[in-house]
């Protein structure tokens, strides 16, 4: 210890040249070096159509000795414009109308991170009017807005098609004659040849990729079992380019006012879908501006079973039901952005959820119970709304029309006497605390044990960092960990509304080693510790597995070991089942990552591991009776690691 710490202030004073007195560092012999100032790069000038979604572009700029910490923006020619901000690398606007040429002149200023500002940098954009062979217009679609009972079919209302991909095509032939996306407002733009026949078809797919700068993603909505391309809507409409056309596309429901259709489409519904995602990449792009979205689609069919939507994050695929004698997801915003929120969290962060059925009151694995509270936290965030609304249909209802709703932002009762619906108090082990405490680190509202309005900013940090790269197993535990750690000025505040949920704020760390709340119902020896510790070539390390609160993804079914090796070297795992009708297995983790398993079906279960590398290992063990079988109870399963 005494060596390391030498050896630290040795590097502490090296390079330095020490005064003759006091032994302090002269900083006149050895001054910082002069901050140098930042050079603005607006980016290219262009000449664009009217209508016509322009991009400035100050991501050029550079800091030959530091960072670009503020971009600022404005406009010094022109008719006034509105960007879409003015403190960002890359801000927006729409090309207004014009009868002739008109410049417009942009100026940018960068400030680096010692407060250097740049001198000012200008770009302009000459916008046209439009020619012979411009199409211009505004797409929208119909929303059916979600109500306490059901959809609300009487509410129905026209809304801007944000980002989706608008193609004219030869009205004979059905060439792709023109592509482009729509703007933030839903107008387009397209450019074909002068005097000809062609129909403008919207696709449901949103599409941003090179050659444009990041950010970047691909969102498609189709029946994957019947189609290999996007749902399309096509109004049948030809035009002739002859002159500049305006043509605005209102993409139909499918139902009339009273909820009856009126033809079997329902063409609205993947733009509707698209929308909820366009919002959902929004949060993600206020907080990282240059994201890198992967490819995504979303499985929407008759086919899908009412109340069955998840996200496949092998496929890169959300699954949601158009089956309208069940349940319709295409307008239930919640529902759809809970999945996405499950993309972004497998995608930006790490999710080790097993997945499975999960509802208010479960008390849940501790991967689950945050991969689903994180979902349903997002979407709230998503649409700024903290009551999750997902309407069914079922003849026990009005009409037929359902609604079921919960409110992320009422916490779970501290105390189980007081948990309304039963069951449902604040645990570790809860979605329902998971929700509420992330909507709370969010939201600006004071409420029960919540005094913190942090954002989404700091949450996105440690999603995209310690939560990605944790050795143990993602959960409340290694989130709020990060996150006080990285906010030491809201620890206490976190302490108290982690506190609120029956989990220890103060000593939370990412191995929940100094949690002692055991939840109601669940036998104390089956849920805590979380970890085991278990050491290598040393004695063995007794788990429970118990089916307290349930099978398969519920707590105490799986248990979980640790142990390090300090170099690689010949291992074998052995896991064995407390009785005869028992099987135990276990996966392996190697520094957070899945290593391997041993599934077998034989007793004791036994994996040889040579050569395993150095690092830290955890052990998820269960009792295959308590996960599939026909006789879940308690099993205790023997572990050895030698």
């Amino acid at each position: 210890m005494q060596k390391s710490a030498l050896v630290l202030i040795s590097a502490v004073f090296a390079g330095l040249t020490l005064s003759a007195c006091g032994g302090h560092a002269s900083e006149e012999s050895n001054p910082p070096p002069p901050n140098v100032v930042p050079t603005a790069n607006p980016g290219s000038n262009q000449s664009v159509i009217a209508g016509t979604t322009v991009t400035l572009d100050g991501s050029a700029s550079n800091d030959p000795d530091g960072g670009i910490a503020t971009y600022t923006w404005s406009q010094t020619a022109g008719t006034a414009v509105t960007l879409s901000s003015t403190t960002t690398a890359q801000p927006t606007f729409i090309a207004p109308t014009v009868v002739a040429a008109e410049t417009f002149t942009f100026s940018l200023v960068v400030t680096d991170n010692r407060g250097a500002a740049s001198s000012a940098a200008s770009v302009t954009v000459t916008v046209n009017p439009p020619t012979p062979g411009t199409l211009t217009g505004a797409v929208r679609f119909m929303r059916i807005p979600t109500s306490a009972n059901g959809l609300n079919y009487a509410g129905q209302q026209l809304q801007a098609a944000r980002g989706v991909v608008v193609q004219a095509w030869d009205a004979t032939t059905d060439a792709v004659l023109a592509s482009g996306v729509t703007s933030s407002n839903g107008t387009y733009v397209l450019s074909v040849a002068a005097n000809i026949n062609v129909r403008v078809v919207v696709i449901a797919q949103m599409e941003r990729q090179n050659p444009q700068p990041l950010p970047h993603w691909s969102y498609a909505v189709q029946d994957v079992d019947n189609a290999l391309d996007p749902y399309e809507f096509d109004d049948g409409i030809v035009l002739n380019t002859a002159a500049p056309v305006t043509h605005d596309i209102g993409i139909p429901s499918g139902f009339d006012s009273s909820g009856n259709q009126t033809s079997g489409v329902r063409e609205s519904a993947p733009f509707a879908i698209l929308d909820t995602v366009y919002k959902a990449t929004q949060l993600v792009l206020s907080v990282d501006p240059t994201a890198d979205f992967p490819e995504l689609t979303l499985d929407w069919a008759t086919g899908n079973p009412g109340g069955e939507t998840y996200f496949d994050p092998f496929s890169q695929l959300i699954v949601l039901s158009a089956d309208v004698s069940e349940d319709t997801d295409e307008f239930d915003e919640h529902v759809i952005a809970h999945e996405f929120g499950h993309y972004v969290e497998n995608n930006f962060s790490r999710s080790d959820s097993i997945g499975g059925v999960h509802g208010l009151g479960d008390k849940l694995d501790v991967r689950v119970a945050f991969g689903e509270g994180f979902g349903y936290a997002f979407a709230a965030m998503v649409l700024n709304d903290p009551v999750a609304r997902d309407t069914f249909v079922d003849p026990g209802c009005t009409n037929n029309q359902c609604t079921s709703q919960f409110n992320v932002e009422t916490n779970p009762a501290e105390e189980p006497a007081q948990a309304v619906p039963a069951g449902n108090f604040g645990c570790w082990c809860s979605e329902s605390s998971v929700w509420s405490i992330l909507w709370d680190i969010y939201d600006t509202a004071v409420d029960s044990n919540d005094s913190v309005a942090m954002g989404f900013g700091p949450m996105w940090n440690v999603l995209v960092d310690e939560q990605r790269t944790t050795h143990a197993f993602t959960s409340l535990f290694t989130f709020i960990s990060a996150l006080k750690a990285a906010n030491p000025g809201s620890a206490n505040a976190l302490n108290t509304l982690v506190s609120g949920q029956n989990t220890n704020g103060v000593g939370i760390e990412p191995y929940a080693s100094n949690e002692t709340e055991s939840p109601p119902g669940v036998a104390a020896a089956g849920a805590l510790p979380l970890y085991t510790s278990v050491t290598v070539g040393g004695g063995a390390a007794t788990v429970r597995s118990i089916d307290d609160a349930g099978i398969d993804n519920t707590l105490g079914n799986r248990r979980f070991l640790r142990f390090s090796l300090t170099q690689a070297r010949n291992i074998t795992i052995t896991a064995t089942s407390s009785k005869t009708v028992g099987d135990a297995d276990f996966w392996l983790f190697h520094n957070g990552v899945l290593y391997d398993a041993s599934l077998s079906g034989v007793e004791p279960e036994v994996a040889d591991f040579p050569n395993a590398p150095a690092g830290d290992y955890l052990l998820e063990v269960y009792e295959y009776e308590n996960i599939l079988g026909d006789e879940p109870g308690d099993y205790d399963i023997t572990v050895t690691v030698q």
